[in-house]
């Protein structure tokens, strides 16, 4: 389930190249199979771009001079081009605001209210609303079966092998 925070959107467009990549920062959220598939995509092992100190299955990106470790110097994504950018990146200008571990878990996020593309742009549709929806389900089941697999005593390599 998701729940969103905050003043609905009507319109908004990415304008990373004029804002310098503002929600770039150090410290984005990602699931153990955003790992996995960053991992697969980049080569790299997770503990080279993650911090791999885990709670209630969320991981931390690492960075480089305030930065997400993954931004290039024209403020491009180094994952974007590879369809592999973690499920919140995705969900821009939505930001995590938390996770409810009730019975299921419950994903809350919202607006971004800084992001300097908000009221850009043309007015969203139906589509956008539905593509975040999507994706935060997304989200909560990766953490759902990350949890799961924990639980079951599971290591972190085999967790995302199992993932």
């Amino acid at each position: 389930m998701v729940i969103v925070y905050g003043n609905p959107i009507k319109k908004w467009k990415c304008i990373f190249k004029e804002c310098e990549a503002l929600c770039c920062h150090v410290g984005r959220e990602a699931t153990g199979r955003d790992l996995k598939r960053i991992s697969e995509g980049t080569g790299l092992k997770p503990e080279e771009f993650a911090d791999l100190n885990e709670k209630g299955g969320l991981f931390k990106l690492k960075g480089r001079e305030g930065r997400c470790i993954f931004l290039q110097e024209d403020f491009g994504c180094q994952l974007h081009s590879k369809g592999i950018k973690p499920i919140l990146c995705q969900m821009y200008p939505f930001k995590f605001d938390g996770l409810i571990y009730s019975d299921d878990v419950i994903l809350k996020i919202k607006v971004r209210e800084t992001c300097p593309g908000l009221g850009k742009n043309k007015d969203l549709d139906e589509d956008f609303e539905i593509r975040i929806e999507e994706l935060g389900n997304k989200f909560v089941k990766d953490i759902r079966d990350y949890l799961r697999l924990k639980a079951k005593g599971n290591s972190f390599e085999e967790i995302l092998d199992k993932l």
